[in-house]
């Protein structure tokens, strides 16, 4: 079974120990041991941490997420927790949507300048955006 100490977890999340211990007072990890006076995760904690960090990172607040970690994991529950999942990823489709189309417009603007660049260094004309611009630009 692995444990690793805050520390050690700090370092693999890229989280502040206090950051931890936050969490760990608003119950969002709970039961995480004490050994010789320092905090032990165990897996079980690890995999709650592993949620609470994709959650956050994809964009759901702290009230969301202690919400949803509130919820029991059985009977009625169930469909309170399934309706915040649902919601959170249709909002989490919306962002990726929306960076998908960040993506396309960053990616031609490095086809238009690179264009410029060829064109600087070859005394061709120089390349009108208008050409390069995505179709979904507005």
């Amino acid at each position: 079974m692995t444990e690793l100490t805050i520390s050690e977890v700090s370092k693999q999340y890229h989280l502040a120990p206090s950051t931890l211990r936050y969490y760990e007072r608003l119950g969002l990890i709970p039961g995480v041991r004490k050994r010789n006076n320092h905090r032990v995760y165990n897996e079980a904690n690890l995999e709650k941490l592993n949620s609470i960090v994709c959650f956050k990172n994809s964009g759901m607040s702290m009230s969301e997420l202690q919400t949803l970690l509130s919820y029991q994991e059985t009977g009625p529950d169930l469909d309170n927790i399934l309706a915040v999942l649902n919601e959170h990823e249709v909002s989490v489709a919306r962002q990726l949507a929306q960076l998908e189309k960040y993506h396309r417009h960053i990616t031609q603007k490095v086809a238009f300048y690179s264009a410029i660049k060829e064109a600087e260094a070859t005394g061709a004309p120089r390349p009108d955006w208008a050409d390069y611009k995505p179709g979904d630009e507005q």
